[in-house]
């Protein structure tokens, strides 16, 4: 039995990078769980964010070399357009570096070389994974600002095929941006774009496109999809759903314990945060903010159900921890205070955060805090009455900083989000701000403040009405939209840059002072680069003289090996080599002077490191051990016998998690490292051994493995195969016109 015969299920929800990995992710599980609640279990889930090294949003920056103000519409359009030439030409999607990339780095402060060597190293990678999935017939995409670049690229790979896959892409980018899914559809990247909520819209999609034996050739409500009979777009609408009509989030396709990194404290190493929303929307209709519009409307659930699926989520996946998503978690008071009553009467017992206002007094903080309330995001902007009212929050600088006291003295970790450049606030205003926050850090260490620069989306009321905040927009320049000029109809609508009060150089040093409040980076950072580069291993302590090291492979992975004391010399012996060669900025997995050194590594490693084939496979997660369940190894895990100290280290690379074993179990690590295996087969290798293993001992190993993650269920299919998805009769489609 090999990996092949438990590949991924020709029908997928996918994320691609770049985007922030901070947790699990709640829209594909909410889109599973909905799925599934309705008969499909079609789905697998793939996060290819998983695999290689973190970083934000490297193809673009929202503050320019001379302070200029980007519009996220499609910030990173000349890179966008000459993809889709490519695409179109036929020739590689990443082609050598122009004249006018170089100029789009520049003006953005990108490092032209490194922002090349990302994409060709991204590139290269969505090759080698999607080689590995050539049966994909229907695949969603869930994309963001950060990512929409990289879900292109992702699709033109699939959509080369001889019979590519039906592509769906919904999320916050292109259901706000109408000029990015408008791209995807007029390229043939896209066949269609959910908008909005997409439980509903993505079940619809798939059962037109089984009925249509592959193809949609209908018009679901909440969409957007090409018109062949205008040769434009159309938009269909649905009306979104309501909480009681969402069931639980599915978090089983899902690598759980792969998220995240441990903590400080060991106690905490093993902490399992599970996304959850008690709503959908918001109460406010902030001018900056597009939350409000995306979701439509604000719509709660009933309280006494949420509480149910939160026991569920603690008992089926042991979360003990949950991050709410809510846009608004005191949207309704009424409802925050029922919710924390709920918890506390209920022993809920589990540790909970999310977003609120700056709207609180001291006896519901109180209240929230015994429900398990220990970290909250407020969103308070400004201190200054005259610009809180330009972004119509509905706050004073009295609320917030009451609120802000009556969270912070219960002892919450405080987080404030600020605003830095909003049009119409001043210089003396935000110093005012500034220094209130500041006053306020002195008094409570547990306040911290993240600033984000002003940005204009597409999403936004002030989009709608930049004249009124006195915002003169610039479209992108011509020779940038002649790189492919088919999709000028499109692209010559689209907006670059905005300029006006309180932008250039007043917003980018209201951004440095509002940085200086931070103790450290806190919050998204347009400019971050990933943590890992190819030339050197980024070491962390692991055990006795041992380190994790990790860097990035030239297939985008992120490469980890575990490394003696020894070897951690001898690296250091190569590097000072390779500089006097000259030769240092030749990969370390590619460079002549570790190539021995390197072997030796990996040999001497149970389960060795991947460098350029990242393993493709379902990665799920099972509440406890099952006959019926195929185990393997989680494709991030590496291991290696320490013969001196008689113990085997099992490490998961991507989160830094350790587990040390006897070196009597190599044999199962080992084992489950080949190939799925089920218990039966497990066990009858156990009872090969000389003498035979008892069966007790290996299997309460085998269980921590798999409740801590380093062990996976690859597939469940053997004596449970999945029904078959019964299409509803209630299919709501509009025929295009004839």
């Amino acid at each position: 039995m090999s990996a092949r015969d438990f590949k991924l299920k020709p029908n997928l929800l996918c994320i691609v990078p770049p985007y922030p990995l901070t947790s699990v992710p709640l829209g594909p599980a909410a889109l599973l769980g909905y799925l599934k609640a309705n008969g499909c279990h079609d789905f697998d889930f793939l996060d290819l964010r998983l695999w290689v090294p973190y970083s934000f949003a490297p193809t673009h920056q929202q503050v320019g070399a001379f302070g200029e103000t980007f519009v996220l519409d499609v910030p990173e359009l000349p890179l966008v357009l000459q993809m889709l030439r490519n695409f179109d030409e036929g020739g590689p999607l990443i082609g050598p570096p122009t004249e006018l990339f170089e100029r789009y780095c520049a003006e953005r402060v990108i490092n032209s070389v490194y922002l090349h060597s990302y994409l060709t190293s991204l590139d290269r990678f969505f090759e080698r994974v999607f080689s590995q999935m050539k049966d994909l017939r229907f695949i969603g995409f869930s994309c963001w600002t950060t990512n929409y670049l990289a879900t292109m690229l992702a699709a033109a790979h699939l959509k080369r095929r001889k019979s590519p896959p039906f592509i769906v892409v919904g999320g916050p980018q292109v259901t706000e941006s109408a000029h990015s899914a408008q791209l995807g559809l007029a390229s043939g990247l896209f066949d269609a774009v959910a908008l909005s909520d997409g439980e509903e819209t993505l079940l619809s999609l798939y059962e037109a496109f089984c009925q249509g034996n592959g193809e949609v050739t209908t018009f679901v409500p909440g969409t957007m999809q090409r018109d062949p009979e205008t040769n434009g777009f159309r938009v269909t609408d649905r009306k979104p759903l309501r909480m009681k009509e969402l069931p639980l989030p599915s978090f089983e396709e899902m690598s759980i314990m792969s998220y995240g990194r441990p903590y400080d404290d060991p106690k905490y190493n093993n902490l399992r945060i599970l996304p959850f929303q008690l709503s959908r929307g918001c109460t406010d209709k902030c001018s900056f903010c597009s939350e409000w519009v995306f979701w439509r409307t604000y719509r709660v659930g009933p309280v006494e159900r949420s509480v149910e699926q939160l026991k569920e989520l603690k008992s089926h996946y042991k979360a003990d921890g949950i991050w709410f998503a809510d846009s608004l978690l005191n949207g309704k008071m009424s409802r925050l205070i029922e919710f924390s009553e709920a918890a506390i009467k209920q022993k809920l017992d589990v540790l909970w955060g999310g977003y609120m206002r700056a709207d609180m007094s001291p006896d519901v903080a109180s209240l929230v805090f015994e429900s398990g309330c220990r970290n909250v995001f407020l969103g308070i902007e400004s201190m200054s009455d005259e610009t809180l009212e330009m972004m119509r929050k509905r706050r004073k600088e009295a609320n917030n900083i009451e609120a802000l006291r009556n969270f912070l003295q219960t002892g919450m970790v405080v987080q404030a989000g600020l605003i830095a450049g909003f049009p119409g606030d001043t210089r003396h205003r935000f110093l005012h701000t500034a220094r209130v926050l500041q006053e306020m850090q002195q008094q409570f260490a547990n306040l911290s403040v993240n600033t984000e620069p002003f940005a204009v989306m597409p999403g936004q009321p002030i989009f709608q009405d930049l004249e009124r905040y006195g915002l003169h927009p610039q479209r992108w320049a011509q020779d940038y939209l002649d790189i492919a000029p088919k999709y000028g109809s499109i692209t010559g609508e689209i907006y670059c840059t905005v300029d006006g009060p309180n932008q250039g150089i007043d917003r980018l040093g209201e951004f440095r002072i509002g940085r200086s409040l931070a103790e450290a980076e806190i919050g998204l950072n347009y400019g971050r680069k990933e943590p890992l580069a190819p030339f050197r291993f980024n070491l962390d302590y692991l055990y006795g003289d041992c380190a994790l090291g990790t860097l990035k492979s030239s297939a985008a992975m992120t490469y980890g090996a575990i490394l003696t004391k020894e070897e951690q010399e001898e690296l250091e012996q190569g590097h000072l080599l390779s500089t006097v060669q000259g030769q240092s900025s030749i990969p370390l997995l590619e460079h002549p002077v570790f190539a021995d050194l390197v072997a030796r590594i990996e040999a001497a490693h149970l389960v060795r490191p991947r460098a350029t084939t990242p393993g493709i496979y379902a990665n799920n997660y099972e509440g406890s051990l099952s006959e019926s369940a195929a185990l393997t190894l989680s494709p991030f895990v590496i291991a290696r016998v320490l013969e001196a100290r008689s113990v085997l280290l099992v490490v998961n690379f991507i989160s830094g998690r350790l587990r040390v074993l006897p070196v009597s179990s190599a044999w199962l690590v080992e084992l489950l490292s080949v190939a799925p295996r089920f218990l039966d087969q497990i066990r009858e290798r156990a009872r090969a051994e000389s003498p035979p293993l008892d069966d007790e001992a290996w299997m309460k190993t085998l269980d921590e493995l798999r409740e801590e993650g380093f062990v996976v269920v690859n597939d469940h299919r053997r004596d449970r195969p999945p029904a078959p998805f019964r299409r509803r009769t209630s299919l709501q489609v509009i025929q295009p016109s004839r």
